[in-house]
């Protein structure tokens, strides 16, 4: 560092030279701060895309997994309604079957219910026990003929409950096939929906992760700028760079030097600091305690001000009268 006065410290920042090295570190040091607000929002922006990709993949993997539920439950009920179809086949036939046994037994109960009137007639006419006997065998092959009919009536009937029920829960479970189908088709629509959506959501992320990559060279780029501007300061200027303030060492004290502000600080000094005024640092305790600069008085003008104090004065600071001089 080169030694300097206050005035020199002062001329010097009011040069146009320092005043355009002073332009270019603001201007700098505010793309920096740019770039780097930049460069946060963008990192954050890739996080929560990224995050998003990952959650919408996530729903479009489990979106998929419910369409392949839905088209498995509908193959599973297809296969029902099939075996529901070859039940109503087999149930049908047993049906057919009953009735025209029911058939037959209704035209043996009709012969026999012929037979028993015909054999009441002839017993009222002859009243033998020939005729009696017959009368007998008659009633009971009429009632076995009317017990069996009734019972195979009963079976037959069953029967056809039977086949309409197993109608019945086959056209439900068809109706739920063709609906499952659709739904399937649906959700998979949606799934593919979602892979898209993931996949433009990674491709945003990508682009964010280049723009961030751009911002953070643009960061480093005007780091390297402001390093290469305390180095030129160093060298044009004499002086020691530091992050805030430039420092020169003082001519008339070697314990003290001066700091010129390079950032606007309200908080974290002992004093106001602002841009480009100028502050009185110790060696040892450098910015940790500035004081504001000023202009120390010459040894001769300093004796001279004291011994005109000596004389116009009284030892009690009271100014010597004329009179009391005489």
């Amino acid at each position: 560092m080169k030694p300097r006065r206050l005035s020199e410290v002062r001329a010097l920042i009011s040069q146009a030279d320092f005043q355009d090295w002073w332009a270019q570190l603001v201007q700098t040091r505010q793309d920096e701060n740019n770039a780097l607000e930049r460069y946060d929002e963008l990192l954050s922006q890739v996080t929560l895309t990224e995050f998003r990709a990952e959650l919408t993949q996530k729903n479009a993997i489990d979106t998929l997994y419910r369409a392949g539920e839905c088209e498995d439950s509908a193959a599973q009920k297809l296969f029902e309604a099939t075996e529901l179809e070859n039940r109503s086949f087999r149930a049908l036939a047993d049906f057919e079957e009953q009735r025209y046994k029911v058939s037959e037994l209704w035209y043996r109960l009709g012969a026999a219910d012929k037979d028993l009137d015909e054999k009441r007639e002839q017993h009222d006419k002859l009243k033998s026990k020939k005729t009696e006997a017959e009368l007998k065998l008659a009633e009971r092959v009429f009632r076995a003929a009317s017990d069996e009919y009734e019972r195979e009536t009963g079976r037959k009937n069953r029967l056809w409950d039977e086949v309409e029920r197993i109608w019945a829960n086959s056209a439900e479970v068809s109706l739920l096939v063709a609906e499952q189908r659709v739904r399937g088709r649906k959700i998979r629509k949606q799934a593919e929906a979602l892979f898209a959506s993931a996949d433009e959501k990674k491709l945003r992320a990508r682009e964010l992760r280049a723009e961030a990559e751009t911002a953070s060279a643009t960061v480093d780029g005007a780091h390297a700028k402001i390093k290469q501007l305390f180095e030129q300061a160093r060298v044009s200027f004499g002086c020691a760079p530091g992050d805030d303030f430039l420092y020169f060492r003082q001519k008339e004290s070697q314990k003290l030097a001066f700091a010129v502000a390079l950032v606007e600080d309200a908080e974290n000094y002992n004093v106001e600091v602002k841009p480009l005024s100028i502050y009185t640092v110790e060696r040892q305790r450098g910015a940790s305690f500035l004081e504001p600069a000023r202009a120390e008085a010459s040894a001769a003008e300093e004796g001279d001000r004291r011994f005109e104090e000596y004389f116009l004065k009284g030892r009690k600071g009271e100014a010597r009268s004329s009179e009391s001089a005489g």
